[in-house]
């Protein structure tokens, strides 16, 4: 079997521009937990997930925050050349994305995806093909290919 055969097709798509807060309303919506951000030739330029947003709502809301005065200050002051937003500052895709991300094709197998979601803690992979994104296979994906197998998860005592 093939990666093409347990992946989810044609999966949601953001762009560089859009709002975190719609970034969030989507994931929420269609209960998934990340989107790849593409730009206009659909051309993968990162990967937006829930873990990127919970980090950005945790560093608002939970840390004691300086005044905003306070905070250009020492950013004009230590950076006077302009400061580009981290994570956590972020306002649209382009500034809470994952830049450096692991992909897997259509055709290989798919212990290829499973080994690489272990062995960098990845919950999804994109899937391309010819430069594009055509689909997302998940460690949900992965478990029904597993299932299917010659039951691979029961241990016989």
């Amino acid at each position: 079997m093939l990666i093409r055969n347990y992946m989810t097709p044609d999966p949601l798509t953001v762009r560089p521009d859009t709002p975190v807060e719609e970034i969030a309303n989507l994931l929420l919506k269609h209960r998934i937990n990340g989107m790849p951000v593409v730009d206009e030739a659909g051309r993968l330029l990162g990967i937006v997930t829930a873990a990127d947003l919970v980090y950005r709502g945790a560093d608002e809301r939970l840390e004691p925050r300086e005044s905003v005065w306070k905070e250009n200050f020492y950013i004009s002051f230590l950076n006077p050349r302009g400061h580009a937003p981290g994570k956590a500052e972020g306002r649209t895709a382009a500034e809470v994305m994952t830049a450096e991300i692991h992909t897997v094709g259509p055709d290989m197998d798919p212990s290829v995806a499973a080994r690489l979601m272990v062995n960098h803690r990845l919950v999804s992979l994109p899937v391309m093909e010819a430069g594009k994104v055509i689909g997302v296979i998940s460690r949900i994906d992965l478990l029904g290919h597993l299932k299917k197998m010659e039951n691979p998860l029961k241990r016989e005592d």
